[in-house]
């Protein structure tokens, strides 16, 4: 008779079972939306693809211009030179049509030095890319285990709330009979309170958490599965930071600036160097004219073809400042190189010791939950006999409930610090990570768009050039 029940009963917590975690999003679901769908990382891909046409721009200088040109136009003119002469009048309207082109020869370096200039602008905004990802994925690490962190607070807190209710009506029940004052009720009523208070603080940051999850993923966080173990993580400080300085994205994106700004140098002497170009033209003239509506018609075609040469004399120091400034602008960038190298290792030393804090921390919180729960045990059961007050027993309680909530803290912390370092060192990335989503190629604009079809535009819909870069 039990027999079907309990087979009811056993299908039905295998199929919970079965549901339950297929319901739950994982770190590594939250991580791949985030990637695929962040509007910022939306905005960088979009500022690099126009990077890319800026090179494009100046390396098309290289190849001349060419230029229609077509001008239409009619005039009459009525004349009589004396009272006794006839009227004379004349009408005409010429068209001309032409080709004129220039191919430049040598501009003193200006074309190679900006297409220099403008491929390592792409290399940097590149770089750029990385960073701007891996503070995306970082902040949905942040996000995922700050709820995760709140939700188990909000546990605590609640459990907190409970115990204190059972102490004050225990203490209520004491008073009753005689066993404790009017003193260990209104203690046990101001605990309570303020657990409450703390309940309702802690539940307000769980909403703040929810949010910034929504922000950094783009959906609700509702169920989040328990995150899997941190990523191998580098073996010391030393080697961290050795690795940081060779494929930090920030890093490399000076180094690239800098590279920028040495050819911008030359194509601001190169303003100052003659100028040669080769300049063609091709043209067809057709005039019609009236004279006392007798018809005279002409018409010509002509091609020039000639060499132009320019040099700057006198620009009012113009060419002579820009050099200057283009100067200024490249120790600026050797200075940031620095200066980011700087905070790139410091934060790879910040990151290593929020690490070793947060491990340190868990350990001590874990040793003070044992230590918490006997001491609590004890002087519960002390308070039973007199021996304690309701006082030492809500105190007790209230470093066991401290010490659970630490654990939490440091256990969010842990996890965070560490991916707090893989990001530090260059590597928070969609390959290193595996996580599963199609990671953004910037070379298939390039070669879907740029190099395809150099002479047109996307038009419509079209215009938001983008691939599915879903999870």
């Amino acid at each position: 008779m039990t027999s079907k029940p309990f087979g009811l009963a056993t299908a039905l917590c295998a199929l919970l079972a079965l549901a339950g975690p297929s319901q739950a999003e994982s770190l590594a679901d939250a991580m791949a939306k985030a990637y695929a769908n962040h509007p910022g990382l939306a905005a960088q891909r979009a500022a690099l693809r126009g990077l890319d046409e800026a090179e494009f721009q100046a390396r098309a200088q290289a190849w001349g211009t060419v230029n229609l040109q077509a001008d239409y136009g009619w005039q009459n003119t009525d004349t009589r030179r004396s009272l006794a002469a006839p009227r004379s009048r004349d009408d005409t309207d010429p068209f001309d049509l032409g080709l004129q082109g220039s191919i430049p020869i040598y501009s003193g370096g200006q074309i190679e030095n900006s297409s220099e200039a403008a491929l390592q602008a792409v290399r940097s905004g590149r770089s750029s890319l990385t960073s701007a990802e891996q503070n995306v994925l970082l902040a949905a690490v942040t996000a995922f285990e700050d709820v995760r962190r709140d939700i188990a607070l909000v546990g605590v807190a609640r459990s907190n709330v409970r115990v204190i209710g059972e102490q004050l009506k225990a203490a209520q029940d004491r008073f009753e009979v005689g066993e404790v004052t009017r003193t260990d009720v209104a203690q046990a009523e101001s605990r309570l309170a303020a657990s409450r208070s703390t309940l309702a603080a802690i539940v307000g940051q769980l909403a703040r958490s929810r949010q910034a999850y929504l922000a950094a993923v783009g959906e609700a966080a509702d169920e989040l599965d328990t995150p899997p173990p941190l990523p191998p993580l580098p073996e010391s400080e030393q080697a961290a930071i050795a690795l940081a300085e060779a494929q930090h994205p920030d890093l490399i994106a000076a180094r690239f600036n800098a590279r920028e700004a040495e050819s911008q140098v030359k194509v601001a002497i190169g303003r100052r160097l003659p100028q040669v170009s080769i300049n063609g033209s091709a043209g067809y003239s057709d005039s019609s004219v009236f004279i006392d509506e007798v018809q005279s018609a002409t018409d010509s075609n002509a091609v020039s073809v000639g060499v132009t040469a320019s040099m700057p004399l006198w620009t009012g120091g113009r060419n002579a400042s820009a050099v200057r400034q283009a100067q200024a602008n490249l120790a600026r960038a050797m200075a940031l190189i620095q200066d980011t190298g700087r905070t790139v290792r410091q934060t790879v030393s910040n990151s290593w010791s929020g690490l070793d804090v947060a491990r340190a921390s868990i350990t001590a919180a874990r040793q003070q939950i044992r230590a918490a729960q006997i001491a609590f045990d004890g002087v519960r059961e002390e308070a039973t006999l007199g021996a304690r007050t309701t006082l030492n027993v809500l105190d007790a309680e209230q470093e066991l409930a401290s010490a659970r909530a630490d654990l939490i803290s440091a256990q969010r912390d842990e996890y965070v610090a560490g991916y707090n370092l893989l990001a530090s060192v260059g590597a928070l990335t969609v390959s290193h990570l595996g996580l599963d989503v199609t990671p953004y190629d910037p070379d298939e604009y390039r070669t879907d768009v740029v190099a395809e079809n150099p002479y047109d535009y996307p038009r419509g819909e079209e215009t938001q050039w983008s691939k599915p870069y879903r999870p």
